[in-house]
């Protein structure tokens, strides 16, 4: 096993992809701090200081949060196109067959590539963390891990990351086809956005709507008096049957509930607006309550909106990100795991020769 992974790493860190991979990595988050630095410059701000901006500790750890988690939406293509096409060769080179030849078990031949490109996708990941932190601490704005708490979030992105991996490190040594699984590869993480818009917008209970519609008709009793009150049946669609198990089972919302929107940090920094800027400890599903909205006030006089306070009362409108990140976590533990037995189950019975 020792002398596989050796073999792994040699090949890895001779690829001259590896240090165009890994000069995206650093490249990227210092891009991402330009461009804030960039959008002050053209507000004429170029020299304006924390204290003139307004922008509190909450805002600070924000953009440090924007700068350094953005690797979970640019990496998986990078690794979708890098790890097909590098496992790939092991069938074109004949290494897999001479491994075996050697005497080395298919369970060695498969935990190995599996520790290698999951060891290079995390050190990508550091790397892009590092970079994008030293990055913006060096500008007028500063940075704010929070204690360290921010590092944990990380690792609850990364730890989904390395389940993508070995996904897509099983497939690459279960299709001889670089070319095929390159598109499989790739076909998933472009499938990341709808998935994840079906998690987040159906991202509700039972018990969620059913406390939504005896606030939302407390609301619409205050507002128009006898309109016709919400039936909490019309929530359980076709949609939510299909979207809520995604929800459940899968960690497609992560990405929306854990990384900032882009549109929301530019507007706010060229509006010089920091509403939207706050690092919270609590994620407010909003693609879910947006939802609802969207679909219950179009056929009122009015709008109905729901303030804080009245969110606090609907069970699972609101999460702590400790609660979110140990559940999201179990989820990728989980979902590693079965990548990984399923993919060598597969392998093991795989024709080689």
């Amino acid at each position: 096993m020792a002398e596989l992974l050796k073999f792994e790493y040699y090949r890895i860190f001779k690829s001259k992809v590896i240090w165009i991979m890994t000069a995206f990595a650093a490249v990227a988050p210092l891009l991402a701090v330009v461009s804030i630095q960039a959008i002050l410059f053209l507000l004429g701000k170029e020299d304006v200081s924390v204290k003139d901006l307004d922008l509190d500790t909450s805002n600070i750890k924000y953009i440090t949060w924007y700068i350094i988690s953005y690797f979970y939406e640019r990496l998986p293509l990078v690794l979708a196109l890098f790890i097909p096409l590098f496992i790939g060769r092991d069938y074109k080179d004949g290494f897999i067959r001479n491994k075996l030849s050697a005497g080395h078990t298919r369970l060695e031949i498969f935990a190995s590539a599996v520790i290698t490109q999951v060891s290079l996708a995390v050190a990508l990941c550091i790397i892009y963390i590092l970079v994008g932190f030293v990055g913006i601490s060096c500008t007028t704005i500063g940075s704010n891990l929070n204690h360290g708490e921010m590092l944990l979030r990380a690792g609850t992105l990364i730890l989904s990351l390395v389940a993508t991996t070995v996904l897509f490190t099983a497939l690459s040594l279960l299709i001889k086809s670089r070319a095929g699984t390159t598109v499989i590869a790739i076909a998933f993480v472009f499938s990341f956005s709808l998935f994840s818009m079906l998690a987040t917008n159906f991202s509700y209970t039972h018990k969620t709507i059913k406390d939504y519609a005896k606030v939302y008709n407390e609301k619409l009793s205050e507002y128009y008096g006898d309109a016709e009150e919400l039936d909490e049946k019309t929530f359980f669609n076709a949609g939510w049957y299909i979207g809520h198990p995604v929800f459940v089972l899968t960690n497609a919302s992560l990405g929306s509930e854990f990384v900032p929107n882009i549109n929301n940090l530019t507007t706010s920094l060229t509006m010089l607006e920091d509403e939207f800027l706050s690092y919270s400890d609590k994620i407010t599903r909003t693609p879910f309550m947006n939802s609802l909205y969207f679909l219950f006030s179009n056929n009122l006089p009015g709008s109905i909106f729901l303030d804080s306070r009245d969110i606090s009362k609907i069970h699972g409108a609101q999460v702590k990100v400790s609660e979110a990140e140990l559940v999201y976590n179990i989820k990728s533990i989980v979902w590693t795991g079965i990548y990984f037995g399923a993919g060598y189950a597969l392998f093991r019975k795989k024709n080689i020769f």
